[in-house]
């Protein structure tokens, strides 16, 4: 594991990282949100996770757009991905990855 400068290419993925959490904290219900970043052969991952309340990801309203705006499109946008897992009353993960050479 590594470090790696904070460079423009990276700041939607941190945006995202941001608006994750904020949607753990309005959202989840759970006392404490867990942030994880790694940086390992090129590549830069972040999770962000909470034992919350949990959601059906496919049954979010699509009039509600925090998540496909602020986090999905952020990222797709700047050649990264976005993963979200979510159990009803086990909790959710956000998982983004960039390679660093975008």
């Amino acid at each position: 594991m590594g470090d790696t400068p904070l460079t423009e290419a990276l700041k939607p993925l941190l945006g995202a990282a941001t608006e994750a959490m904020v949607n753990a904290a309005k959202h989840s219900g759970a006392s404490s949100i867990s942030a994880y970043m790694e940086v390992e052969g090129g590549v830069i991952e972040i999770f962000i996770t909470d034992q919350g309340k949990g959601f059906d990801v496919d049954g979010v309203d699509p009039d509600r757009k925090g998540i496909a705006n602020s986090i999905l499109a952020r990222v797709e946008k700047a050649g990264a991905t976005a993963g979200i897992e979510s159990v009803p009353g086990e909790g959710t993960e956000v998982a983004l990855r960039m390679e660093l050479s975008q």
